[in-house]
């Protein structure tokens, strides 16, 4: 089973990367920006392959990947190059990725709430509007607090209505993803600690190896989830970030200049190492948590 898992996690992480560098890839292309290279995985280079003018190359940590645009970080005077093209093209290949994402997120939730899908919830609220609604029956509290589920219905809708649904519930779940990020900064401030539901890829991986068992379908509605939060975190307007680069773009769009490009890079470079500690102190948190509990 923890083979399973494992396999599981490569998957669900490469295939969300995969899907959202193709977006920026195929924006590109069709934008006549030339892309030099494709990469899954960061680091070390373990098998690549040219094709055209595009090398395409699989790296040893299977976290992340990059589509590597002539121009996009150095200077260049090719007609062809990333910073040469049209604002409207760099925005579009800008927010391609994340585009990319959030299709794949209403793909597959059309896909289970035509099936029939358990509902997402939340927090506290959807819970109380799901046993309002009785979708969900709860036990009463233990001596510790805890209900359990007694009972719970699956959503089904037919299709279109189910693709209508999933718009929806992406957009209500997008809002709950934007506000758990707004938590993480006062949290730590406040409580030296982050907030519950906040993982890296240990905890990715932990919440995999629980819902292999349930089968296929749950770990399509993980994959859509993961998915969503990437689409949403990425579009947030953070240094490094899709988001952040495209607010750059924003300020070009509105005063009609483009902000200098080696202070622009120098921001993102700043904002790619904060994130990246970050990411070392929720892995190390969710890997704390793991020996701990």
């Amino acid at each position: 089973m923890i083979l399973l898992s494992i396999l599981a996690f490569l998957i669900i992480f490469s295939l969300l990367i995969l899907v959202h560098e193709w977006g920026h890839f195929f924006a590109a292309r069709r934008s006549g920006v030339k892309v030099e290279e494709f990469a899954l995985g960061m680091g070390k280079r373990l098998w690549s392959t040219k094709k055209g003018e595009v090398e395409y190359s699989l790296n040893a940590v299977p976290f992340g990947g990059y589509v590597k645009m002539l121009g996009e970080e150095e200077e260049s005077s090719d007609p062809r190059s990333f910073a040469r093209a049209k604002l409207w093209k760099r925005m579009v290949i800008t927010l391609a990725g994340v585009v990319m994402n959030f299709l794949m997120t209403i793909v597959f939730l059309t896909i289970l709430f035509t099936v029939g899908t358990n509902p997402i919830l939340i927090d506290e609220q959807d819970v109380q509007r799901a046993q309002a609604e009785g979708v969900l029956v709860l036990s009463e509290p233990n001596e510790e607090g805890i209900r359990e589920v007694l009972d719970i219905q699956k959503i089904k809708k037919p299709f279109p209505q189910s693709l209508g649904f999933a718009v929806t519930e992406s957009w209500r779940i997008s809002k709950a993803v934007v506000r758990k990020v707004a938590e993480i900064p006062v949290t730590i401030i406040r409580d030296q600690k982050f907030p519950e539901g906040v993982a890296g890829p240990v905890g990715i991986a932990e919440i995999t190896h629980k819902i292999v068992p349930a089968g296929f379908f749950a770990l399509m509605k993980l994959t859509a989830l993961l998915s969503l939060s990437l689409a949403v975190i990425n579009l947030l307007p953070i240094p490094a970030l899709d988001g952040g680069r495209f607010l750059f773009q924003i300020i070009e769009l509105v005063t009609f200049r483009r902000p200098p490009e080696k202070w622009e890079n120098a921001i993102h470079v700043a904002g790619y190492i904060l994130l990246m500690a970050l990411l070392v102190i929720i892995t190390w948190n969710d890997i704390w948590r793991l020996i701990t509990q």
